[in-house]
C-alpha cells in the first residue's frame, strides 16, 4: 500500500514537471543531471555498491544480467530512464520551492 502511494506521488511530480510550464525546466535539467550521474557511475572502475544504489537506484535492474543485445538495450533504457525520472521528480520538488521572477508592472513609480 505504501508503494502505491509513493508511485502515485511520483506520478504527480512527473506530470507536474512535464505539464506545468515553470516546472518543466527544473524537471528536464534535473533529469539530464541524473542521466549524467548514471553515465559517470557506469564509467568509474570501482564504486562502492551503497553509493551506487543511492545515486543510481535504477541500476539494480542490471542484476538481471541481459544476454542478447535487445535485452541489454531494454535494461539500459530502464536504468537511464529510471534515473531521469527520479532525478527529474526531485528537481520538480526543488522547483516547487522556488518562485519565478516577480512580475513587473508596466507603470513606473517615482
Amino acid at each position: 500500500m505504501l508503494w502505491r502511494a509513493l508511485l502515485a506521488c511520483l506520478a504527480v511530480l512527473v506530470f507536474a514537471g512535464l505539464y506545468v510550464k515553470r516546472l518543466r525546466r527544473w524537471f528536464l535539467i534535473s533529469g539530464s543531471f541524473g542521466v549524467l550521474v548514471a553515465l559517470v557511475l557506469m564509467v568509474l572502475p570501482h564504486v562502492n555498491p551503497h553509493v551506487l544504489l543511492v545515486l543510481w537506484p535504477a541500476s539494480i535492474a542490471g542484476l538481471a544480467d541481459p544476454s542478447t543485445v535487445w535485452d541489454k538495450i531494454m535494461v539500459a533504457s530502464f536504468e537511464f530512464g529510471g534515473s531521469f525520472v527520479l532525478y527529474g521528480a526531485g528537481g520538480t520538488l526543488v522547483g516547487l520551492g522556488f518562485r519565478g521572477k516577480p512580475s513587473q508592472s508596466n507603470s513606473t513609480t517615482r
